[in-house]
This record gives structure tokens, C-alpha cells and sequence, in this order.
């Protein structure tokens, strides 16, 4: 019974891909491509497969206004972009909100933050009203990391920014690209290397209203305070269901002593 619980305590603290707790607001100034102690209270992901290859550590956080996202992996080049698509069922998803990264295309910014949306597959737009602070940093050893601080709800109704409220969850996917459409030096691509246009892998994000547990428990890292009290009094059901098997056990036992 007491595998049974813990199987379930597992369960629910897997609801989510990513976990966005709730913690401190971080100044524009540190937005700067650099993970500091300003993510310390932040989720943290670590070997997360992105499209089209390799894996990615990710922190996120959110301090009730603003949703806060950090990405870091290795590229094969200097000069790759990494796009963030915020919300949506599918990839490329039309509508879909986006943070774009490092694209050299003249509509967006090389070494730089656009807020922007999906027009369609392979149709990344820019919106005409610029909302969250970005930024992006590329080592000489090729790793790459990614800041984003967007509003949780930005109010641009010109645009399709995220409207997002805590205990919601919501979906999040991340690509990257180092050899076409708006990148060079590399041989990534998310159109080739056996990723179709406009499909990768969509994970949820859950918008904390708790802040992340000091104790550092894996078993609870990702339960808010509703299921943690559902999963508590699973718990107690449990142990008191082991006592009072023993407690017969022990009963039946002393009655056949002679």
C-alpha cells in the first residue's frame, strides 16, 4: 500500500514538464543572457530534449505579474537562433505567442529579443507592440543561454501575447536553428534532420502560485498546496491502514498461543 502511495505522490508531481514557482521579480537589468542567483528560486530542468536535437537546462519562474523563462545549451555554431513558442497545441500553432532569439532576418533582431507571434507554419511575425525583455548570449565554446521576462497578461489586444494567470497550466516549445532561415555555421535545422516543419515536442508549464519548497523534496517538487493536502491525507489513510493490519496480525496471533 505504501508503493501504491508513493506511484501516486510520483504521479501527480509529474502533472507538469515545467514548473514556474512562485519568486522574486528579477530587474530588466539582469535579463542579460546570464543565469545569476536572480533563478535560484526559480523551477530548474536539467537534459531536456529540445527540437531539432540536443538537451537544454530550464529554469522557470513566475512572480505573479510576469512569467520568467531561462534556457541554456550547447550549438554547433555562433550564431543560432532559439525561438520560444508560449502557449498553443501544435508547433508553429497559428496565433501562437513567441519569443524569438538571434535571427538575422531584417523583420527581426540579431543578438536579440522580438516579441512576436505564429502566422502560420514557418510564419513567425513580429508584433507591432514590443512587450517583455529578452536576451540572448552565445559563449566561445558555442553554449547558448536564453533570458525571457513577459507579462503574465500584457493587455496588447494588437498582438497575441500570452494571457496567463498562476495555477494555470499551460504549453511551452523550444526550438533552435544554426544553419538557415535567419542562422549560419552550423548543419542544425529544425526543418531538417528528420524534424518535419511545424512539429516538435509541446510540454506544459505550470504558473505557481507557491513558492518552490526549501527542502529540496523530488518526490514533492511540483505539487501545489491543493494536491499536496489530497496527497497527505492519501498518506495518513495509508499508514493507518498498515497499523491496523498489524495490529490484527498481532491480535490473531496472541489468540492461538496456547
Amino acid at each position: 500500500m505504501l508503493v501504491t502511495t508513493l506511484a501516486l505522490l510520483e504521479c501527480a508531481a509529474a502533472e507538469a514538464d515545467f514548473n514556474a514557482y512562485s519568486g522574486a521579480a528579477i530587474d530588466d537589468s539582469k535579463i542579460d543572457g546570464n543565469i545569476g542567483s536572480e533563478w535560484d528560486d526559480a523551477g530548474k530542468a536539467t537534459g531536456v530534449a529540445i527540437n531539432p536535437q540536443g538537451t537544454a537546462d530550464v529554469w522557470t519562474k513566475n512572480d505573479g505579474a510576469n512569467l520568467y523563462i531561462a534556457i541554456r545549451f550547447t550549438a554547433d555554431s555562433n550564431d543560432p537562433w532559439v525561438a520560444v513558442q508560449l502557449g498553443g497545441n501544435s508547433c508553429m500553432e497559428t496565433g501562437a505567442d513567441l519569443a524569438l532569439f538571434g535571427n538575422n532576418l531584417p523583420q527581426f533582431s540579431k543578438d536579440g529579443y522580438v516579441d512576436g507571434y505564429m502566422g502560420g507554419t514557418g510564419a513567425a511575425k513580429p508584433d507591432a507592440t514590443q512587450n517583455g525583455k529578452g536576451a540572448l548570449n552565445v559563449t566561445s565554446q558555442n553554449v547558448v543561454t536564453v533570458e525571457l521576462k513577459k507579462p503574465l497578461n500584457s493587455g496588447d489586444i494588437a498582438g497575441n501575447d500570452i494571457n496567463w494567470a498562476q495555477n494555470q497550466t499551460q504549453t511551452l516549445v523550444v526550438i533552435w536553428n544554426s544553419d538557415n532561415f535567419g542562422s549560419s555555421g552550423g548543419t542544425t535545422s529544425h526543418y531538417r534532420n528528420g524534424l518535419e516543419l511545424g512539429t516538435a515536442i509541446v510540454r506544459t508549464l505550470l504558473i505557481n502560485s507557491n513558492s518552490m519548497a526549501q527542502s529540496g523534496n523530488p518526490i514533492l517538487a511540483n505539487i501545489d498546496t491543493n494536491t499536496l493536502i489530497i496527497l497527505v491525507a492519501i498518506l495518513v489513510v495509508a499508514v493507518v491502514a498498515v497499523i491496523l493490519v498489524v495490529f490484527l496480525v498481532r491480535k490473531r496471533g496472541s489468540k492461538t498461543k496456547p
